[in-house]
C-alpha cells in the first residue's frame, strides 16, 4: 500500500520557510543577580510591613490602656503606688477603690442649693444649666419646662432679683442613706412697686438621690460626686417679711440730718 503524501509537505519551499523560522527563535532568560534582587526586594518589603503592623498595634495597645498611676507621700517620700501596683499605704496616704461616699452627697445637695437659690443676673443662665445636670434627666426636662411655663426666670431679670442662700443645716436620713433633708434661710432683694424691698424666708428641702446612670461615674454633671438628683421638695417654714432695704449707711446719714447741731443745742 503507497502512502497518501500532503501536498506541499516536501516541498522546497516549505523546507526553506521551516529551515528560515527556526533561525529566527529568541531564547529569553534572566540574569541570576536580578533574580536575587528582586527576591532580597520582597523580603525587606515583607519585614517593613510586619514592623508597620507591630507599630500600628503598639500605638494603638498604648493609646487605649489606662495611665500608670503613681502615688508618692510627700511627708515620708515613700512610694505608696507605682505601676498601678499597690504597696501599701503610709501614715498620711491610703489606697482604696474609688467608691462615692456621703460627702460626695452632702456636697450635690449644697451646691445644687447654691445655685437654685443664689441669684446674680450676671450670671443666672449658667447657674440654672449647672443645677439641671445635676438632675436626673426626666426630672431635668420637666424642671426645665416649668420654669419655662411659669416665666420664673424672666420674672427675676424684670424685677432685678438679687438673692443670698444661707444654709443651716444638711443631714441624710438614718434609715435611708440616699434621702438628705437640709433646712436654710433665703434673702431676696428686688424691686416692688419701684421701691427696693427685701424678703427672708426659711426654707426646708428634701432630696432623693441615686447612683449615676452614666460612664464614667464621676464626671462633670454630677460635679464628680457619682450621684444625681431623683427628686426633691422644698417647702417653707415661715411666711415671707417684706421690708424695705436699708444700708447702714442709709442709717448713718438719717442720724446725722436728724441730730441737733452744738450751736442749736447751745441756743446760738
Amino acid at each position: 500500500m503507497m502512502k497518501e503524501e500532503t501536498p506541499g509537505t516536501n516541498t522546497p519551499e516549505a523546507a526553506t520557510e521551516a529551515l528560515a523560522a527556526s533561525e529566527t527563535q529568541l531564547y529569553l532568560s534572566r540574569d541570576p543577580e536580578d533574580v536575587v534582587t528582586i527576591s532580597s526586594l520582597f523580603k525587606a518589603v515583607w519585614v517593613l510591613l510586619i514592623v508597620l503592623a507591630l507599630s500600628v498595634g503598639i500605638n494603638v495597645f498604648l493609646s487605649l490602656r489606662k495611665a500608670d498611676r503613681i502615688v508618692i507621700d510627700r511627708s515620708s517620700g515613700r512610694v505608696v503606688e507605682l505601676n498601678n501596683r499597690d504597696y501599701g499605704s503610709t501614715e498620711t496616704v491610703s489606697i482604696s477603690p474609688d467608691t462615692p461616699t456621703t460627702t460626695d452627697k452632702k456636697y450635690l445637695v449644697k451646691e445644687f442649693l447654691a445655685a437654685l437659690y443664689e441669684v446674680e443676673q450676671a450670671n443666672r443662665e449658667s447657674q440654672v444649666n449647672k443645677l439641671l445636670r445635676m438632675l436626673d434627666p426626666d426630672l431635668s426636662i420637666a424642671m426645665a419646662t416649668r420654669l419655662k411655663q411659669n416665666g420664673v426666670l424672666a420674672a427675676e431679670k424684670a424685677e432685678s432679683v438679687n438673692s443670698s442662700w444661707e444654709l443651716q443645716d444638711l443631714t441624710i436620713d438614718e434609715n435611708d442613706p440616699y434621702v438628705l433633708r437640709a433646712i436654710g434661710i433665703r434673702k431676696i432683694r428686688r424691686k416692688a412697686a419701684g421701691q427696693d424691698v427685701e424678703e427672708s424666708v426659711q426654707l426646708k428641702a428634701k432630696f432623693l438621690l441615686k447612683d449615676s446612670p452614666s460612664s464614667p461615674v464621676r464626671n462633670d454633671n454630677n460635679l464628680r460626686t457619682g450621684f444625681t438628683i431623683l427628686r426633691f421638695r422644698v417647702e417653707p417654714v415661715n411666711g415671707k417679711s417684706v421690708s424695705p432695704v436699708t444700708l447702714i449707711a442709709d442709717e448713718a446719714q438719717q442720724e446725722t440730718a436728724t441730730a441737733p447741731s452744738p450751736n442749736t443745742a447751745q441756743g446760738r
